[in-house]
């Protein structure tokens, strides 16, 4: 062959195949132009028929990379039809609709000939990026009287025609959702600014029903940053700094709790328009652990292992220049436990390095106690009928320091099914020094405690119930004189308050105990409860009801007590 032939036969190739080239390259550009918009119509088309009208779906543009197996779709829109919602049997009708809008939608390694062919869908990933969705919740329907067997399974049912679904990760990045709660006669709305979710191998096929995952799925993982909340009665707001679940660690926690009082000191009671505890309350992290998911999503019962409260700040205030609320009576923990409507049954509640402040405030100033370094563990939290009605003693053993000082160890031991709420506590202080109480004291009486050092006050047993308290208590201390304040510049204010110090210091408070002969004095505890205040309260009131009974000052009550203790000893 000729030089020139070949150059010829050269050039008949290249054009050959440059033909070709443009044929396929053509034919894929046609292909891919037409197979996108057939996918966009059959996804829209697929939406309105699985959901029977309930929903529509509009989508921007889509494109499918046929190399790459890749699916992108850009401003994705999900509308509930409310006209159609409004027109549907109220069995049938669901309590909730939804509405979205996503920025973008990209599916890698998808088999779409596949999925149009076989009806099988099989993906890597799903990325969704910044989803916006809204959760409208409608008024109840109308209870089924119809006696069918309610569907109890946690899973995804497989829709009708398709053979399996299987995406390995679907992640759901930067997005926001719109809790919107039409079922009462008011709106309410909830919102949480950023949401974050990670759906972890997803698979539904024929066995859908008998998958003892939650949703088909390994894990469900959301997470939730910035929420804040108004409580009911407007007296608060609640900060969550970030709200994590996982469905495969079985685990809820939430980071940087705040409930924020949205009155100050002066005005919270006084809005309310009577006397009540001003609660201002962090944490720096809370977990509940070992969460059943399917007793709680298909029952409603909460059973979990551990609830744990770490680094808690509670800072209590009561203005007792307010009226008390006529009436109200706060209930005990049991009751409280008791009443719940929903089952629970937590093994362990726990708090790590907490801080509490308790303030009452009766003139100018508040009085104030604190407690740091509290750790305390409380076993059995649970309103089980069989717990309640064997009634089971339900532990709580706790350590703290007062002051930032003295330590006190202590031991409440509950009966949850107690109608009669009795419950016990022991309790240990050691090594305190007496002044420090002053800025509780002497805010709330004209006194002051000038020096005195706790060596040791034992509280072996106090007995509680609904309407009194009763137990024993034994104070060591040395050194102890007070003296009380003038509260009016007069001479006669100056020689009451002489003669008060010289009474209180030198005649009826003894200075030491055990006295200097050896002999040690024990008090007698016996307080009826107020019903109109709290717990802590009545716990208080009896403790120093010992203390004073320690130091000699006794009730009537008190009085007969020791009598018939001594009776019973001789």
């Amino acid at each position: 062959m000729t030089k020139k032939k070949r150059s010829k036969t050269k050039r008949i190739l290249f054009w050959g195949l440059g033909i070709l080239a443009g044929i396929i390259l053509v034919a894929v550009v046609v292909v891919y132009i037409y197979s996108n918009s057939i996918i966009k119509r059959a996804l829209e088309e697929a939406v309105k028929r699985e959901t029977k009208g309930l929903y529509n779906a509009h989508i921007g543009s889509i494109y499918y990379g046929i190399l790459g197996g890749n699916l992108h779709i850009r401003n994705l829109t999900l509308t509930p039809d409310t006209a159609i919602y409004k027109a549907m049997n109220p069995d049938s009708a669901p309590s909730m609709l939804l509405g979205l809008y996503v920025k973008k939608l990209t599916v890698l390694d998808l088999e779409l000939k596949q999925a149009l062919l076989s009806r099988k869908i099989e993906a890597k990933r799903v990325d969704v990026k910044s989803p916006e969705l809204k959760i409208f919740r409608k008024k109840r329907s109308v209870p089924d009287t119809t006696g069918k067997p309610r569907d109890t399974t946690q899973s995804i049912p497989l829709p009708k025609g398709w053979d399996y679904i299987s995406v390995g990760t679907i992640s759901l990045v930067t997005g926001s959702l719109d809790y919107i709660d039409e079922s009462n006669d008011s709106v309410r709305d909830f919102n949480i600014p950023y949401i974050d979710i990670q759906i972890v191998n997803l698979w539904i096929d024929s066995t859908w029903r008998t998958d003892p995952r939650i949703y088909n799925t390994d894990d469900i993982v959301v997470t939730l940053r910035d929420i804040k909340q108004q409580t009911g009665n407007g007296m608060y707001a609640m900060h969550f700094g970030e709200v994590g679940i996982s469905t495969g660690q079985k685990l809820v926690y939430i980071d940087r709790f705040h409930l924020e009082p949205l009155f100050n000191r002066h005005d919270f009671s006084r809005k309310l328009g009577y006397q009540t505890d001003r609660m201002d309350v962090e944490a720096g992290k809370i977990s509940l652990t070992d969460i059943d998911w399917q007793e709680l999503m298909v029952h409603k019962r909460l059973i979990a292992s551990k609830l744990q409260i770490d680094s808690l700040l509670l800072d209590d205030y009561r203005d007792k220049r307010v009226p008390m609320r006529p009436g109200f009576k706060p209930p005990m923990p049991q009751q409280l436990i008791r009443n719940l409507k929903q089952y629970i049954r937590i093994d362990s509640l726990e708090v790590v390095n907490g801080k509490a402040t308790y303030s009452e405030q009766v003139g100018n100033e508040p009085g104030t106690i604190f407690f740091n370094r509290i750790n305390g563990l409380l076993l059995g939290l649970t309103n089980d009928s069989a717990w309640l009605a064997e009634k089971k003693v339900s532990p709580l053993k706790a350590e703290a320091y007062v002051q930032g000082s003295g330590r006190l160890q202590a031991t409440i031991n509950f009966k949850f099914g107690d109608t009669r709420n009795r419950f016990t506590v022991s309790a240990l202080l050691s090594d305190f020094d007496l002044p420090r109480i002053n800025p509780m004291l002497s805010k709330l009486i004209p006194a002051e405690i000038e020096s005195g050092r706790v060596q040791k006050m034992i509280v072996p047993e106090i007995r509680f119930n609904d309407d009194y308290s009763t137990g024993t208590l034994t104070f060591r201390y040395t050194n102890l004189s007070f003296k009380m304040f003038k509260e009016k510049n007069t001479t006669w204010s100056g020689i009451k308050t002489g003669v008060i110090n010289f009474v209180a210091s030198d005649f009826l408070i003894q200075k030491s105990n055990p006295q200097p002969n050896g002999k040690l004095n024990s008090g007698i505890i016996y307080f009826q409860r107020d019903k109109h205040k709290s717990i802590i309260n009545f716990i208080w009131k009896s403790i120093f009801s010992g203390l004073k009974s320690n130091m000699g000052f006794n009730t009537k009550e008190q009085k007969t007590i020791k009598k018939e203790d001594k009776q019973r000893k001789e």
